[in-house]
């Protein structure tokens, strides 16, 4: 039963290291502060659910040490699964992380233009291609963080099973069940507390990209 929940680092530079500088409209700038105190809350989480879920194995692990050997072949199928949801959730950070290289390197071209081309009648398009690709990066961010949101849902029902087997092997074991099941029930509200945070930040960063596509039609 691993004591770390299921963290991963956020991109908050790459959101707003390509934004920073231009002129922003007040809803974008909301959507940016929006999404500032996401990410501080999904890290404040992630803190709390990783202390919660090392607590209760600590306990665990003062149990009954005769007693825990029934739940090893339970506990070796949840790490399984485990270590395969974190591998596919690197993937899928690594994929985003490949577009956003690709995104970012775009970004410097433009504004390398728009250095040249200031005070010319190219720079307004230059502008335009600027925000653009500013746009297409958010895009390509949020759909990074839905693969993630998705990979966790996918995995979820199987990581929950995984934890009610392991309650179940404990149910025989007096000096076990309580602990165990705290753990499995402690896991579950960690999930679902991560998932949510992850679901409301997809959701304000497609509102920030919304809101940069308006300033764009303006």
């Amino acid at each position: 039963m691993s004591g770390k929940i299921f963290n991963e680092t956020l991109e908050s530079r790459l959101l707003f290291s390509a934004t920073s500088d231009a002129v922003l409209s007040a809803a974008v700038k909301t959507d940016r502060t929006q999404i500032q105190v996401d990410l501080l809350k999904f890290r404040a989480d992630c803190f709390a659910s990783s202390s919660t879920m090392l607590a209760d194995i600590l306990k665990i692990q003062h149990d009954d040490k005769t007693q825990l050997t029934t739940l090893a072949p339970s506990v070796q199928k949840f790490r399984s699964d485990l270590v395969a949801m974190r591998e596919q959730l690197l993937a899928d950070r690594l994929t985003e992380a490949q577009n956003v290289v690709s995104d970012e390197l775009t970004i410097l071209k433009d504004k390398l233009a728009a250095l040249k081309d200031r005070g010319t009648t190219a720079a307004t398009t230059d502008r335009a291609t600027l925000l653009a690709d500013r746009i297409k990066l958010q895009n390509d961010l949020v759909s990074g963080l839905n693969a993630r949101i998705e990979t966790r849902q996918m995995d979820y029902t199987t990581i929950f099973n995984d934890a009610q087997a392991i309650v179940a092997a404990a149910q025989n074991q007096p000096g076990l069940t309580a602990d165990v099941t705290k753990w499995a029930n402690d896991r579950t509200t960690c999930i679902n507390t991560l998932t949510a945070d992850l679901t409301a930040l997809a959701a304000d960063r497609t509102q920030f990209v919304a809101d940069l596509t308006a300033q764009q039609s303006a």
